[in-house]
């Protein structure tokens, strides 16, 4: 990194091979469905580049809406911007590694590419659902119904129906062109093992999907949290009250992500292999990989199959010393793959069978790490809810400063699901800082050192509005401006002083430092984290 006395620079890696990246890796958007294998779609790459004036209207698979190709552009038009350091904001400036940018999270994304490419483990965001409102996310390609109406070719309709029966056109592809430039550089920022996290709404969650798809490549995709958001439904649903949310995983390599982990298996703990409704397979038990419970013997091959559970002995086993003296199949409905099994043995874990007909079980030794499941809910996992963190910003601010905050134990639950002890975590839609105090408190319950960051537009707040109206007045008595970039750096400051408070005191970072966007001469850079 370039220095000079007083001033900083966000550089460009000097990496020499990076120049000679296949474009493929470059450029991944520009691939298509095949038949059997990813097409590299060359009028999509000379779009991205600036080299074509093509149309989108070829014919391979994927998701297409007016504006696309300006917002895909977008992702690779370098920033005006640099951050200027705001010490005078920050928290603990010299000894913490945490940051917080303020600013449109576009240009933001970009700077952080030339300084954390492939550094983040676990990318977070709660975007902005469809209203039918205007994005505060003014980006250079937003349209107007009338221009959205030219582009789409129905403009010679102008008649009143024909605008407002194309208006929701208009904000779904305003939506996307929004989202694809940020997770087009979001991309760039996860790490080879790294996780992209998007909680969205029923508004947009299709279409979220195929976007998703086609930037990180379906074969990444890792599932789908069910989040429970609600205890009660509101009913404002003419046909059914909803009480979920959904949160899509990606990764930037699912070969090298990390399995999401929910705790450790209780030691000494059973598990049947038998689990009556799975397909039928064949496991393979190696030499001497069964501890048996009953005495030594030789026995034949045979159904095993007692009511609903279906077991068949293919090989004779003889029993020596309480353990199988050769290899030996069984036929069943099974728990766990073949996989799984010769993990299990390759690992030295306990399999018994205590008896005749065998029903084999898996017993966990030590504290084996226990994947998640795709339900997120209060009553099954702990997982808070809406509620919980509406009551959360009440005990930290004494009124409702935020409309619909997520609840920190959310962020909590997947920060230590995804992360390692010195992981680095980001959210480009901060907002009430929920994803910092999840990382905040996973780091103190387990003496972690996960850094974080967090950029946040200055959206301003308008006192006029109901839903405001608490977090201008706030705003007002700190002194401060009427922004939500205000509430979110106030967040991080109580919630650091919330668990000083409550005893805390070992050596934690719960400090960060404020950048701001802003013109070339006050230029500086982020320490490296």
């Amino acid at each position: 990194m370039a220095k000079r006395k007083g001033v900083v620079s966000l550089i460009p890696s000097t990496d020499k091979n990076h120049s000679r990246e296949p474009l493929p890796a470059l450029f991944p958007e520009s691939l298509s469905d095949g038949a059997d294998r990813a097409i590299l779609n060359a009028d999509i790459l000379k779009d991205i580049i600036g080299a074509s004036g093509v149309d989108m209207d070829n014919p391979h698979f994927g998701l297409t809406w007016p504006g696309k190709q300006a917002a895909a552009r977008l992702a690779h038009t370098p920033t005006s911007y640099v951050l200027c350091p705001c010490p005078e904001e920050s928290l603990a400036w010299a000894d913490t590694r945490n940051v917080f940018i303020e600013g449109d999270n576009l240009e933001a994304l970009k700077l952080l590419r030339k300084s954390h490419a492939e550094k983040v483990q676990l990318i977070y965001i709660d975007p902005p659902y469809n209203t039918g409102n205007d994005f505060v996310y003014r980006d250079r390609f937003q349209d107007t119904a009338r221009g959205y109406l030219q582009l789409i070719g129905q403009e010679r309709l102008g008649r009143r129906g024909a605008l407002s029966s194309n208006t929701r056109g208009r904000v779904h592809a305003q939506w996307l062109s929004m989202m694809y430039p940020r997770l087009l550089i979001a991309r760039d920022l996860l790490a080879k093992t790294g996780v992209m996290l998007i909680s969205i709404g029923d508004e947009e969650v299709h279409h979220l999907r195929s976007l998703c798809d086609e930037v990180f490549g379906g074969a990444h995709f890792c599932g789908t949290f069910i989040w429970e958001k609600k205890k009660k439904p509101s009913f404002l649903d003419p046909n059914m009250g909803g009480v979920t949310e959904y949160i899509l995983a990606y990764a930037k390599d699912r070969a090298q992500s990390p399995p999401f982990v929910a705790g450790r298996i209780r030691s000494g703990k059973k598990y049947p292999f038998n689990n009556a409704g799975n397909g039928r397979t064949v496991l393979a038990f190696p030499q001497k990989s069964v501890r048996f419970g009953c005495p030594d013997q030789i026995v034949r091959a045979q159904d095993m199959s007692r009511g609903a559970i279906e077991t068949v002995l293919l090989d004779d086993v003889e029993i020596v010393s309480g353990t199988n003296s050769e290899p030996f199949r069984l036929q069943g409905e099974w728990r766990y793959s073949q996989a799984t099994v010769d993990e299990f043995v390759a690992a030295g874990d306990e399999i018994t069978v205590c008896k005749v007909p065998f029903r084999p079980n898996y017993v966990s030794r030590g504290q084996r790490p226990k994947r998640t499941t795709n339900l997120l809910s209060y009553r099954v996992n702990g997982v808070p809810t809406n509620e919980d963190a509406r009551d959360e910003m009440r005990a930290l601010f004494g009124a409702d400063v935020m409309s619909y905050p997520k609840p920190s134990g959310l962020l909590k639950y997947l920060v230590r699901a995804i992360c390692g002890p010195e992981d680095v975590v980001m959210d480009f839609f901060a907002g009430s800082g929920s994803t910092a105090a999840g990382v905040i408190w996973q780091n103190t319950e387990d003496r972690g050192h996960r850094p974080f960051i967090l950029v946040q537009t200055p959206e301003p707040l308008d006192p006029a509005n109901k839903s405001q109206k608490e977090a201008a007045r706030f705003c007002d008595a700190l002194g401060r401006p009427r922004t939500i970039a205000e509430l979110t750096k106030e967040r991080l400051r109580r919630t650091a002083a919330l668990w000083c408070d409550d005893g805390h005191q070992e050596a934690q970072d719960r400090g960060f430092r404020v950048f701001r966007l802003g013109v070339p001469a006050c230029a500086s850079e982020l320490r490296d984290i």
